[in-house]
């Protein structure tokens, strides 16, 4: 084991994975020798040099079945994330989310004296009957098996865990029976835009300049927002005045940019492809309100702190939002969004010109996004990261 030598898995490709990269980079800039191990998703393996840090990626080759798939993806994958990570010899392992619980203690029980950290970024864990529902028969019963070994892992061998909000944080200790988890959100570093940054994204969909835009940006799929954007794009009907704005990618991209085109909505919504993490808040400040369209199909989604909050708030933006308990608390304590409900585009249609038409509001709400930005950024997320480093024995420079 080397110390001061970090060890991150993920199971994705960790290309876009925002909180993975800043968590890197934030640890690597403390002084830490950091490899992040993640997959090339029907790639070749690949080694990249990125913010100070490294990551590689094992190769996941395709399959002409979805049984090969599957067993391509795991455990094919898994075992090289094992061997991969084993080679680095860390003093800690990090497991970003749920699925690299599993090959992140595998690679430290292989090594003397490592510590596991795991990092919650959702639930984490289901229950039979809702594995059941979710993914029948039987692959609601491995799913569930396979959640309850990662509760063995976390209850016994994880010297530490964190998690992205208050609410969570909560549940991970009552479903774990550990202390209560630190709470490292998700948050974007505060910004230093360029003088003309308010005009980029105007520019981009050519709107005359002090038209409102209302935006919603992040990752675009049922899977995560339900009927939610769907309805966003539906409400632009609705609206006094003012287009939307849908940037992202994801499986609803081309369904939402097809409905955007159809006759009812051409002119009022533009639906964008995702930009660079580095150049979103560029497109973000352009617009006068952020949306939050989640619909709440699945009880996990209620303890949810979607990325595209904090970017709201970064740039100064009233919200929008559906009744997600974390949200919710933020904006009634700042004074910063207002709830609708997104399986109706009338609601949310009404919430967002209830802003646009009431200058006092706007104002209001606005002066408390710059309010709530001034503690959810990533500065004072970073500190709490970096101290729970050094409450695993690692001390920073």
């Amino acid at each position: 084991m080397t110390a001061r030598r970090v060890c991150m898995l993920v199971r994705n490709d960790c290309r876009t994975d925002y909180r993975v990269l800043k968590t890197a980079v934030s640890v690597a800039s403390a002084g830490y020798a950091v490899t992040v191990v993640a997959m090339n998703l029907y790639g070749p393996e690949e080694h990249e040099q990125r913010d100070g840090f490294e990551i590689i990626r094992v190769p996941v080759e395709r399959a002409a079945t979805k049984l090969g798939r599957g067993i391509n993806l795991f455990p094919r994958a898994l075992a090289r994330m094992v061997r991969a990570a084993r080679q680095v010899n860390a003093a800690i392992y990090h497991a970003h989310d749920s699925s690299a619980i599993l090959p992140a203690w595998l690679a430290a029980r292989q090594v003397p004296g490592a510590k596991l950290l795991y990092d919650a970024h959702e639930v984490g864990f289901i229950g039979f009957r809702e594995s059941l529902k979710l993914f029948g028969l039987p692959l609601g019963s491995v799913n569930w098996l396979w959640s309850i070994f990662n509760d063995w892992i976390v209850r016994h061998r994880v010297a530490a865990v964190i998690t992205v909000n208050e609410v969570l944080a909560d549940v991970q200790a009552t479903h774990y029976r550990i202390p209560r988890p630190a709470v490292v959100m998700n948050c974007p570093p505060s910004p230093a835009l360029p003088p003309d940054a308010q005009t980029i994204l105007p520019q981009r969909i050519g709107v005359p300049p002090g038209t409102p835009i209302v935006i919603c940006q992040g990752m675009l799929s049922k899977e995560r927002h339900g009927v939610g954007l769907e309805n966003l794009v539906r409400s632009s009907a609705f609206l006094s005045r003012g287009v939307i704005v849908i940037l992202g990618k994801g499986p609803q991209f081309e369904e939402l940019q097809c409905l955007a085109e159809t006759p009812d909505f051409a002119g009022k919504v533009f639906v964008l492809p995702a930009v660079p993490p580095t150049e979103l808040l560029t497109y973000t400040c352009g617009a006068a309100i952020g949306v939050i369209p989640t619909e709440i199909w699945h009880p996990g989604l209620r303890f949810s702190s979607p990325n595209k909050l904090f970017e709201y708030l970064a740039v100064g933006l009233p919200v929008v939002t559906s009744d997600l308990p974390v949200i919710r608390r933020i904006c009634e304590e700042y004074q910063c969004g207002i709830v609708c409900d997104p399986t109706s585009p009338a609601s949310v249609a009404q919430a967002i010109n209830r802003l646009l038409n009431d200058p006092v509001l706007y104002a209001t709400m606005r002066a408390g996004a710059l309010r709530a930005a001034q503690i959810y950024n990533w500065e004072h997320q970073e500190a709490v990261l970096l101290n729970v480093y050094r409450q695993l024995g690692e001390v920073a420079p």
